[in-house]
Formats: C-alpha cells, sequence, structure tokens
C-alpha cells in the first residue's frame, strides 16, 4: 500500500511515513518486539482467580512450609496485624468518657475472650495469629459467627467465632442464574455477597478421606460470615495471596541456596582425583580378588606414592562456598520484601546499616504496617467485637445504661510498640511533640504499644505519699514578774 501511495505522490507517502513514525514513537510502550514480548491480560479479576483458583495458595503453603525465610515474613505480618489490643470507648450522653461501662466491659473481654474458639482449642492470642496468617498466606480466611439468641445454661457465653480454611468455599461451584453464585460465593445484582457456600468437610482431609465434599455444602448467610480477602482488583470475590508477586521469586531463592548448600557439602567432601591415560591397563595383582576394588585410603598429610605408570593426581576445585552467594540472596529478598510489604531487616534478621537508613526503613515501612492494622481491624475485629458486646447484653452480663448508644462499639486500637532504633532520640522527639502540642501524652503512649490508663495508674502509684507533718509543741509562756 504504501509503495502504490509513493508511486502516486511521494509527498503524500512521505507525510503517511513521518505520521506513522509519529505514533509508534508515541505508544512504542504498546508495540510488542522480538526483543521485548509485552504480556497483556484482558480479564477481570474474577477471570484471573479462575484461571489461578487454589494454585496460588497452594504454592505458599509449600513455601511457608519448607522456606524459613518465608514463614520469617508470614510471621512478620501476622504478628503485626493480631498484636493489635484495643480498648472500649464508650462515651456517656454528656459527650464525657463513659468510665463503668468501659471497665464493664474491658473486664467481660479478659474474661471471656479465651473462650471464643469455636473448637475450644485456640486461646484469643492464637486465634487472632492463625486468623491473620491464613488470610496473608492464602489470600483469604472465613470467619464464622455463632451467636446464640438465648444464654446457655452452661455458662459459656452465647458467642464463638469458627474460622474455616478458603478451601471449604469451591471455585468450581459457578451459577450463572438466579442466585448468581460466583466461585462458591453468592452474590446480588450490585455483586454484593448475600451468602457463602461451604463445604461440609475439608476437601484435603486425608484422614477421614471424605468423598462427600464434591456436591454436599451448606448455605451460610453474609450476617453470620466475615470474609477477610486480598483483593488487587475492583470487583474480585475471591482473595490472593500476599505472597503472590514474590512467589517466583523466593522459590527461585530456596532453589538456589539448596544447590549452593549441596555444591559446598559436595565440595567439602571431595579433595583429589586420579586421572589415567586413555591407554592405561590395570596391572595384575592391582585390584583386591574379591571386592574388586583398589585398596587405597586418604589420610592427613599422605604422600601417593603408589601412583601406577600413566596415573596422575589432580585437585578439585569447586570454588564453594561462592563468595557472591550473601550479595545476591540480599539483592533477591530486598525486592521481593519490597513487593509483599514488610521491613526487609526484620524479615532476614539483617540489620547492617547506618541510623538514617534504618530510619527511613522504619518510617516508611510504618504505614505499610498500619494499612494491614487497618484492614484487619475493619474487616474482622470490629465485627467481632460489635457481636460480643451483643452477647454479653444478651447473657445478661452488661447493660449500657447512662451511655450513648451510638458510641457502644467504638474502639481504641493500640498496635505493637515501634522497635526504637536510638531510644535516645525517639525519647526526645516524643518530648518535643508533647510540649509542642503536636501529640497527646496518651497518643504516644499508644504509639509505644502501652495502655494510657495503665500508665496513669502506676505513676499515681509511683508517686511518694507526702509526710504528715507532727504539730509543733507550744511554746512555754513567759512568767512576767513584777518589779517591787
Amino acid at each position: 500500500m504504501g509503495g502504490l501511495i509513493a508511486a502516486i505522490s511521494p509527498t503524500w507517502a512521505l507525510r503517511r511515513a513521518e505520521a506513522r513514525a509519529r505514533l509508534e514513537r508515541l505508544y512504542k510502550a504498546a508495540q510488542p518486539s522480538n526483543a521485548r514480548k509485552a504480556a497483556t491480560d484482558w480479564r477481570s479479576g474474577d477471570g484471573v482467580m479462575d484461571h489461578a483458583r487454589a494454585k496460588l495458595r497452594m504454592y505458599a503453603r509449600n513455601l511457608d512450609q519448607n522456606h524459613d525465610l518465608t514463614t520469617s515474613i508470614l510471621n512478620l505480618l501476622s504478628y503485626q496485624a493480631s498484636a493489635v489490643t484495643f480498648e472500649p470507648r464508650v462515651m456517656s450522653r454528656s459527650g464525657a468518657p463513659a468510665e463503668r461501662v468501659n471497665d464493664e466491659l474491658r473486664m467481660l473481654w479478659m474474661r471471656h475472650r479465651d473462650e471464643l474458639d469455636g473448637t475450644l482449642r485456640l486461646p484469643w492470642c492464637e486465634l487472632s495469629a492463625i486468623i491473620a496468617r491464613t488470610w496473608f498466606r492464602d489470600g483469604e480466611v472465613f470467619v464464622q459467627h455463632l451467636l446464640a439468641t438465648a444464654v446457655r445454661s452452661n455458662g459459656v457465653l452465647p458467642y464463638m467465632v469458627q474460622a474455616h480454611e478458603p478451601d471449604l468455599v469451591p471455585y468450581d461451584y459457578i451459577q450463572k442464574d438466579r442466585p448468581r453464585i460466583i466461585h462458591g460465593i453468592e452474590v446480588d445484582q450490585l455483586g454484593r455477597p448475600t451468602a457463602y457456600h461451604l463445604y461440609k468437610e475439608h476437601p484435603g482431609d486425608t484422614v477421614t478421606q471424605a468423598q462427600s465434599y464434591q456436591t454436599d455444602t451448606i448455605r451460610i448467610g453474609v450476617d453470620s460470615m466475615t470474609h477477610l480477602a486480598l483483593r488487587p482488583r475492583l470487583g474480585q470475590k475471591r482473595g490472593s495471596s500476599i505472597l503472590s508477586p514474590a512467589i517466583t521469586r523466593l522459590a527461585d531463592v530456596l532453589d538456589y541456596e539448596e544447590s549452593e548448600r549441596l555444591a559446598a557439602k559436595v565440595s567439602s567432601a571431595m579433595c583429589a582425583a586420579i586421572t589415567r591415560a586413555a591407554d592405561f591397563a590395570t596391572p595384575a595383582g592391582a585390584v583386591d580378588a574379591v571386592t574388586g576394588e583398589r585398596p587405597m585410603e586418604l589420610q592427613p598429610g599422605m604422600i601417593l606414592d603408589n601412583l601406577m605408570p600413566g596415573e596422575k593426581v589432580e585437585l578439585l576445585n569447586t570454588n564453594r562456598p561462592n563468595p557472591e552467594l550473601s550479595n545476591f540472596r540480599k539483592a533477591m529478598l530486598r525486592a521481593a520484601c519490597s513487593g509483599i510489604g514488610v521491613s526487609y531487616s526484620s524479615a532476614t534478621a539483617d540489620y547492617d546499616g547506618t541510623y538514617s537508613s534504618q530510619r527511613q526503613e522504619l518510617v516508611e515501612i510504618r504505614s505499610r504496617y498500619d494499612a494491614i492494622r487497618e484492614h484487619y481491624q475493619a474487616q474482622f475485629l470490629r465485627p467481632m467485637w460489635r457481636r460480643f458486646v451483643q452477647a454479653v447484653q444478651i447473657a445478661g452480663l452488661f447493660s449500657p445504661r447512662g451511655a450513648d448508644l451510638e458510641t457502644l462499639y467504638d474502639l481504641d486500637f493500640i498496635a505493637p510498640a515501634t522497635p526504637w532504633i536510638d531510644p535516645s532520640k525517639e525519647a526526645t522527639a516524643d518530648k518535643t511533640s508533647i510540649e509542642a502540642g503536636i501529640e497527646s501524652r496518651h497518643g504516644v503512649i499508644r504509639k509505644r504499644g502501652g495502655d494510657p490508663r495503665r500508665v496513669d495508674d502506676e505513676r499515681d502509684a509511683d508517686e511518694p505519699e507526702e509526710p504528715i507533718a507532727e504539730p509543733e509543741e507550744p511554746a512555754p509562756a513567759l512568767e512576767v514578774v513584777a518589779n517591787g
């Protein structure tokens, strides 16, 4: 076509070629070439997850079981999310804190929190941590709320939670007609979840070898279920593992480390080899007639003086351990930690660096951890606390008299203490912020992972009592003697 236009009107063909060249320069990123294969994906979030299905979480679980660094990353993430403490923040109708109501709720939580697990096996600290770990590793976790409408006779709080792994919600349960079901989640016309369909037994339970899970499911309404999910795409129903961007890199690092360890082990076991000429012939009597082996034992400091004509000794040098292993491993793990969103120093226990570099890492990663905690609080802790308060009211253990009911479920969250790089500098900065009015003293205490009320009580207890002054004895009266 271009040649025909050039034959008719060279000027037109030249302008056409220049315009095409400009377009190609403008949209070069959208033009794949032999040197750069631009991969594309036009599918929706549900379409991508329909292709991946359970593969991502299976890869992540394998790394969690067999890769110590992946385990360290997941330990760090689950700690940052679940090690959050909270205290009720109920206000009175006058606008002041309802201290009596808050104290009652705090005592009820401390008394009953270890009874929340539906299996009665996990205390609250373990239950919260394993829910967070499943959320990060598998990309999602389903928490069923069991709230009774009447007080149980055995005295147990009428509220429990039962956590389910995402394997129990089938990916292949898809129904296009009403009710619309996508990957085991029933949704309305706006895409909002209305119910979840779960297998009655775990499909991977090889102990019981359940066969009924393929068709036998139960329907649980959205009011009784909390779905914690990491969704990187709008409209995505199921979650994807937080390790997804770095799974390949972590697996490659694991394979590379194993290869280097094996090479170093072989290198330490092999020291020399005996080579022979092409026309070498074993002399008679040189080989043991019973074992068929040539008797030769290597010892420290020995001299090989029994070599035969045509044989020579060559030392093996495998250059192991590889001196570049550490730098390569650091570069790969820094990239992986950056993609996942965790602190490289904490995940790898590598704390080399200046105060400025460590402080910069701490400041940048803190916002990431704050976002993770807010996500965990919004999706799990707040709905759980709302049902807990309702449960203690049903059981007759709590009455919100005098409280503003709109603040009945409000909470103050206390995050884990931020590690100090230089305690003196951090304390000076906090003191300056308080004096300048940028932060309150209670806010600084919460930032450090403390409870302001407890700190105030301990400070009051530490203050010495003022000694009671003993009454002074009255001065003796002076006798006045008259002269004369």
